[in-house]
């Protein structure tokens, strides 16, 4: 495991460095129950999923504004109630043997993640205009479900979601979402309170860039690594991990820890 945080002691949590994005979503629905369980199956025991808000406020998890790519509906998430969703399958369009998987409330994702033991990095996805009430339905349930010992990564592109993040959860973890990393990401980082940077590992990631991120006392992790080559190299330049759609294929080729 590898240790993320900033200089805040309370924010150091570790990680692995191998971390199953969006699930194994390489080979199952991503941002489902089945691509978590599947994650843990092929031996991850870190996952990363995406939290959105629906119309009547329930935290669900899915990536995209829009619905359709990944399930039969159609139209803006934040449009549509909860129970909209429930309805909708979310597998089929990957495989007919996932036909009939759901898009997971919040609540379902974490009594999952908890019950297989995961550790989890979630991301939070606001549509523009609607961070605070994302942050608000998200944290809602994490302070219901979460225990309270057990680490927890919570990140986003957006530097609103991270900021109202904090307000409310002051103790959390957090990784800033980027995919270039920008000339002055140590200020943003400290600014934001954030322990980690999070980026495109092929977009503007050097090898002396990652020392210096490093060296300032901040976690590394690199999205999104199909290649262990590519693994080996990020890990080798002090990547904390990657976020890959095939663990278990980076966890068998043994990518440099």
């Amino acid at each position: 495991m590898q240790h993320l945080g900033a200089r805040d002691p309370l924010k150091v949590i570790s990680v692995a460095p191998v971390i199953a994005h969006r699930g194994a979503s390489g080979d199952a629905p991503e941002n489902t129950l089945a691509a978590v369980r599947l994650a843990s199956e092929q031996g991850a025991t870190w996952v990363e999923v995406d939290a959105m808000v629906t119309r009547d406020g329930h935290a669900v998890i899915h990536h995209d504004d829009e619905l359709g790519r990944c399930n039969d509906g159609r139209g803006w998430v934040l449009r549509r109630d909860l129970a909209d969703l429930a309805r909708l399958d979310a597998g089929s369009w990957f495989a007919p043997c996932y036909a009939g998987e759901r898009i997971p409330t919040l609540d379902a994702l974490v009594q999952t993640v908890l019950a297989l033991d995961l550790g989890l990095n979630l991301e939070i996805k606001a549509t523009d205009g609607w961070e605070e009430p994302t942050v608000e339905a998200t944290v809602a349930v994490l302070q219901r479900l979460w225990p309270a010992n057990r680490p927890l990564l919570v990140s986003s592109f957006s530097e609103r979601v991270l900021r109202h993040t904090a307000a409310a959860l002051p103790g959390v973890a957090m990784g800033y979402n980027v995919t270039a990393i920008p000339r002055n990401w140590e200020d943003r980082l400290q600014a934001l309170g954030a322990s980690s940077l999070h980026c495109h590992y092929q977009a503007s990631l050097t090898p002396s860039v990652a020392a210096a991120i490093k060296r300032a006392g901040y976690g590394l992790l690199c999205f999104t690594v199909n290649r262990s080559a590519d693994a080996r190299r990020v890990l080798d330049w002090g990547a904390d991990g990657v976020f890959t759609d095939y663990p278990r294929r980076l966890l068998a080729e043994n990518p440099a820890r």
